[in-house]
């Protein structure tokens, strides 16, 4: 009776034994079973062009001009774009005929020199009357085979070309600039002694233009 009751009671042991084995068993395979899994997802987005151009001064005042004796001024025109390959800057004048009317008698005006054509170079050294216009430096790009040697505006190796009747590039810069860029522009004027006395003026209209 005693071996039947030892025996019963090592059972029970056995079995809860077992039980306690088989929950702790269980208990990792359900921490075992966690699963995961990834997934990217490409951003993407396109930046338009933006340009954006300024003058130092929208008033050029060339002063009061004895014929024979040349007057010069100039203008910083500042472009700022993030077009991946740059922009050309360009310019007319704005009346038909030429740039500066007499301001009493539009019929009255200042010779322009030759227009500036950017297909056909033909900006040439100072020599005789007329009005005339260089580009003597830039932070973006000079074209020195255009527009001569010079550095500054009164400099002797500048090559000047009169302003077009329409829009005529005058400096074209073909890469992305993080900052601003600046062109100056110098304008020189002389006058035959049989012009007639009194005010001048006349418009020039600058357009800054991305590259494609």
């Amino acid at each position: 009776m005693n071996n039947t009751k030892n025996e019963t009671q090592l059972r029970m042991v056995f079995s809860v034994s077992l039980m306690a084995v088989v929950a702790s068993v269980a208990l990792l395979v359900r921490h075992a079973s966690a699963a995961s899994d990834t997934e990217q997802v490409t951003l993407q987005v396109t930046v338009d062009e933006a340009i954006t151009l300024s003058v130092d001064s929208t008033t050029v005042n060339l002063g009061t001009l004895t014929p024979g004796t040349p007057v010069t001024a100039s203008t910083a025109a500042t472009v700022s774009t993030n077009a991946n390959n740059g922009y050309h800057l360009d310019v007319k004048r704005d009346d038909s005929d030429t740039t500066m009317d007499h301001t009493s008698d539009a019929t009255i005006n200042i010779t322009d020199k030759t227009a500036w054509d950017s297909s056909n170079p033909n900006a040439a050294t100072w020599s005789g009357t007329g009005l005339g216009f260089s580009v003597y430096a830039s932070t973006a790009t000079k074209n020195t085979t255009w527009w001569g040697t010079g550095s500054a505006c009164d400099d002797s190796n500048n090559l000047y070309a009169g302003f077009p009747s329409s829009y005529e590039t005058i400096m074209n810069h073909s890469s992305y600039s993080p900052s601003s860029t600046t062109t100056s522009i110098c304008y020189k004027l002389d006058v035959p002694t049989t012009q007639r006395s009194g005010n001048y003026d006349g418009t020039i209209t600058y357009q800054a233009v991305t590259n494609p």
